[in-house]
């Protein structure tokens, strides 16, 4: 049995706790009266409790229901209605409390719960439900925090990889490590693996194909044999892509699917490097953060690389204004104030700490400015929304360099923010906009050619200079965009309305 998700893999399983866990925390006092049924142990999600006769309604399963039957029927028909309940429900545990209402559990109820499979629980008089409520709570955290340690640790560890000989055979090795099970990484053959591989079925052959199709789902799941396999697919179309292979006896949780993106994202930027020649540590992890959006899963990894990180950062984008050829950039870290840089056409890009107020990061600016740099930088941004602040930073460089004097995202509100449903004015943008709106290479072209003509006031020469093409490459694309969007840039609401366009395409997340 398989499943395809284009988006991801659709689950949601939340963190539980084994019920033995709670069973054995000191002083509540627990008794087990009907073990689970099976060599299965039971897990719970949370400790609810309920006095209702049919308290089915409120339940999302895998919990832990604690009653004192107050209104519990006392009759045989209503005891296993009761329980029958309870066990379509998806509850996993029934904890019953004596006195003052029963001295004793029910025989009826402990037979039904023996008879439907669901364990049942004594609570001593002396044990509150809220303190088996807060066990529950306590444990929960508790293996929260273990996740969260190891989601860091496994994120850090595969950011090392990449500065090893073979990046990605590292990487690999990394995320068996760290999830515990054999991973392959397939494409037209074998690419490369960690841990004994099992002969794949006909199932996850077929699967594999239909990864690696143009278009096709970007995961899958399915079982073979005693493993779960997860499926997932690296690259980008419209090439073939390559597909990632994990699999183990247990089911893969949420923390475990976390360090798996993470380690898709990474291994399809290597993979991309490799045929760059360009396995450099900084690059690759900018370029992660950059372009996928995944900063919130490297936040762990920022406090090492960005000094000063706090949970903002900002986007600096830089050219090279200096006389002659820029210079070459071995270590750019001392010079841009953060680890985290890659060279990019027409300059460099980095991510940096947020100081706070404009006019803080002005002086960095200036200083950049002496060596020889141009440079723009976005508004503060959350690891996530960095994406978003590299387009801010490189549509305001543009200004920057029309200007000749460094920039800073404006603080201040835009009035017009305020007025503009910004979902509208995105979709007027794209319409404006044509085929120049599309997340194509050609169309990133001609709208960066725009933009800096726009910004240069139709002056050839300058916008020429600025995107580093020849004056006849910029008179050539300009038609072309007067051709295919049905505009003279003669006119002065025409070129409004596009900067107005270009603006606002900008400024759309993800």
């Amino acid at each position: 049995m398989s499943a395809l998700a284009h988006g991801g893999d659709g689950a949601h399983d939340g963190q539980t706790v084994p019920l033995r866990t709670v069973v054995e925390r000191r002083g509540l006092g627990l008794r087990v009266l009907v073990p689970p049924p099976g060599p299965e142990e039971p897990r719970i999600r949370w400790a609810v409790v309920s006095e209702l006769p049919d308290p089915v309604p409120y339940l999302n399963g895998r919990e832990l229901l604690l009653t004192a039957g107050v209104d519990m029927s006392a009759t045989p028909a209503a005891v296993r209605r009761y329980v029958t309940g309870l066990v379509e429900a998806g509850v996993s545990v029934l904890g019953f409390g004596v006195t003052p209402v029963h001295d004793a559990v029910p025989p009826a109820l402990i037979a039904q719960c023996r008879g439907q499979g669901l364990p049942l629980l004594e609570v001593p008089g002396e044990t509150p439900f809220v303190a088996v409520g807060q066990a529950v709570g306590e444990e929960l955290e508790r293996l929260h925090v273990a996740d969260v340690r190891r989601l860091g640790e496994a994120h850090r560890a595969l950011a090392k990889a990449v500065t090893a000989a073979a990046p990605t055979d590292r990487a690999i090795r990394t995320l068996s490590q760290a999830l515990d099970c054999w991973v392959a990484l397939v494409g037209d053959r074998l690419l490369t693996h960690a841990r004994s591989v099992p002969a794949l079925t006909d199932e996850v052959t077929e699967l594999i194909a239909k990864l690696r199709a143009p278009h096709g789902p970007r995961s899958a799941k399915a079982r073979m044999r005693a493993d779960e396999v997860f499926l997932h697919a690296v690259g980008e179309d419209p090439r073939p892509r390559d597909v990632l292979l994990l699999g183990r006896p247990t089911p893969f949780g949420m923390t475990d699917r976390a360090v798996l993106g993470t380690a898709v994202a990474l291994l399809g930027l290597l993979l991309r490097s490799d045929r760059r020649a360009e396995p450099v540590p900084g690059r690759l992890l900018t370029r992660l953060l950059l372009e996928t959006g995944r900063g919130d899963d490297l936040a762990p990894l920022l406090a090492e690389l960005v000094p000063g990180a706090g949970a903002t950062l900002r986007v600096l984008r830089a050219c090279w204004a200096g006389r002659g050829a820029p210079p070459p950039l071995a270590d750019p870290a001392p010079l841009f104030g953060t680890g985290l840089v890659e060279a990019v056409e027409g300059g460099v890009r980095a991510v940096v700490a947020d100081l706070g107020a404009a006019a803080e990061h002005l002086s960095g600016l200036e200083e950049l400015r002496g060596d020889g740099w141009l440079a723009a930088l976005s508004g503060p941004a959350r690891p996530a929304e960095l994406p978003a602040a590299d387009r801010q930073a490189s549509s305001l460089l543009v200004r920057a360099r029309a200007m000749g004097e460094p920039l800073v995202w404006p603080e201040r509100a835009d009035p017009f923010s305020a007025v503009i449903d910004a979902e509208r004015a995105r979709a007027a943008a794209r319409s404006l906009l044509g085929p120049l709106s599309e997340d194509t290479d050609a169309a990133r072209s001609l709208r960066e050619t725009l933009r800096a003509w726009l910004a240069r006031h139709g002056n050839w020469d300058r916008a020429a200079a600025d995107l580093g093409s020849h004056r006849n490459s910029v008179r050539y694309r300009i038609g072309r965009i007067e051709r295919d969007l049905h505009v003279d840039l003669t006119d002065p609401e025409h070129r409004m309305r596009l900067w107005f366009a270009l603006s606002w395409l900008e400024s759309e997340g993800g």
